[in-house]
């Protein structure tokens, strides 16, 4: 490197590398989701349900207007096990608007906003699995509370 001293030029490339392999990353983890669209969202578009014993308990709904996505996450009372599986879930009156989508393969990445105007959010996935089949992940939950397992979901009206 221009006549700098031998340690000095393999930390230099380290510096550089390193710097590369960043960039690289940012850019590769940046282009993952994209902003859901009227066109890459529109397998997502519709009203999705998930039950727990046969009683529906989570309502999800996702539309598109001026190319951007929006809906509705309906409030839920749940209760998992330690392995994550349901216990308990009853729908609750209310729902949270999404205000972000992010849409990358079959999966579509949302956020909600608490209605009551809080800053609580909640992160969550709808992944499609099959005609009018899906799976609700949350995502961001605190590492001391067990991680709900997906739950199975199906579209309950037309796009």
């Amino acid at each position: 490197m221009f006549g700098l001293p031998a340690d000095k030029q393999v930390g230099r490339s380290a510096v550089g590398a390193a710097a590369v392999l960043l960039l690289s990353c940012a850019m590769a983890f940046a282009q993952d989701y994209q902003p859901a669209t009227a066109s890459n969202a529109k397998p997502f578009v519709g009203t999705w349900q998930a039950s727990f014993k046969g009683s529906p308990f989570l309502t999800v709904t996702f539309s598109v207007a001026d190319d951007k996505v929006s809906g509705s996450f309906s409030h839920a009372d749940i209760e998992v096990n330690q392995s994550g599986e349901l216990t308990k879930a009853e729908a609750k009156d209310g729902e949270d608007p999404i205000v972000n989508a992010q849409v990358k393969g079959n999966v579509l990445r949302f956020t909600t906003k608490s209605a009551d105007g809080s800053e609580d959010s909640l992160q969550a996935e709808l992944k499609l699995v099959g005609p009018a089949k899906g799976e609700i992940r949350l995502i961001g939950i605190p590492a001391d509370v067990p991680a709900p397992k997906p739950w199975e979901v199906s579209e309950v009206s037309p796009k």
